[in-house]
């Protein structure tokens, strides 16, 4: 598995075939090959960041609140990555 940086975890809303107001928590990631990309999340297991970890990274709104929380994150990026790594984008030629 390739080593990610953990750019963000913030709210995210809105998606389509979802009543409004219905949260999820976005973890956006990358990879020395793969540009930023989130992962979508329930918000139950996380917390918001505390002031002083907000400090320390603005980015990280919010925390997962256990180890098992924090397990299904990276099993969400690692299942997010494979995906990305089998499908080759297309590719085009500027005339």
């Amino acid at each position: 598995m390739p080593q990610i940086s953990l750019l963000a975890r913030d709210r995210a809303a809105g998606f389509p075939g979802e009543p409004a107001g219905q949260e999820r928590i976005a973890v956006t990631y990358s990879t020395t090959t793969i540009p930023p990309r989130s992962v979508i999340l329930p918000p139950d297991s996380y917390r918001e960041a505390t002031a002083d970890e907000l400090k320390v990274n603005p980015r990280l709104r919010f925390y997962p609140k256990d180890k098992a929380t924090f397990d299904r994150e990276l099993q969400a990026i690692g299942e997010d990555i494979r995906n990305v790594e089998q499908k080759a984008p297309p590719t085009f030629e500027i005339p």
